[in-house]
């Protein structure tokens, strides 16, 4: 017993020992980070996290802390600090899980007032990832209402448009609608009516 307690220490201290134990400490530092986090701990969970980049280990992939960590400061309303953790997440990302990331940046430059920032970090989701399929409509949708918000309608009723797509979707017809909003009523002579809507004013 006292032979194996020692061998066990011995190989702690050697560098392949070493690797183990900080391995098996970030591993553990992670699971607890994550059910910290799923009980809405977000504050606590984050220097877990935060440990878990600092290992050598390396077997935790550092997209997935990052995006977690993103996460957490989202939930707590740190804009600015969860905007950086997602740029570090979606450096390394699998492609396919960008744009979810992508669309998080510019959701949170919205929601510090950064309309014209926001459209920008959007309108990357359909010029970067345009296989992306729902996400390229939302991206538009975004770019739309982050648009009309500072007054440019013209690149709202654009965007809104691009969302709206052939229409047949209920996220299209919702896109499609909010285009015909922020157009207003088409003079077409002596009727008004909403371009689009087929119906008069």
């Amino acid at each position: 017993m006292r032979k194996t307690f020692i061998l066990l220490m011995i190989a702690a201290f050697l560098p392949g020992g070493a690797s183990f134990a900080s391995s098996e400490t970030a591993a553990d530092n992670y699971k607890k980070a994550n059910a910290l986090f799923s009980s809405a701990h977000y504050q606590e969970a984050l220097p877990l996290y935060q440990s878990v980049l600092s290992s050598s280990s390396g077997k935790i992939p550092a997209s997935d802390v990052y995006t977690r960590m993103g996460d957490s400061y989202y939930r707590l309303g740190s804009y600015r600090k969860a905007i950086d953790a997602y740029q570090s997440a979606i450096v390394d990302q699998d492609r396919t899980a960008r744009p979810g990331t992508q669309y998080w940046i510019g959701f949170c430059y919205l929601l510090l007032g950064r309309r014209d920032q926001a459209a920008a970090e959007f309108l990357k989701i359909p010029e970067l990832y345009p296989e992306s399929g729902m996400w390229v409509g939302t991206a538009y949708y975004w770019a739309g209402r982050s648009c009309e918000l500072q007054g440019r309608k013209d690149l709202a009723l654009q965007y809104y448009k691009k969302a709206g797509g052939n229409g047949k979707s209920t996220q299209g017809r919702f896109a499609m609608k909010k285009a015909e909003r922020v157009q207003g009523p088409v003079k077409q002579g002596s009727v008004y009516r909403v371009q689009g809507s087929g119906s008069g004013m």
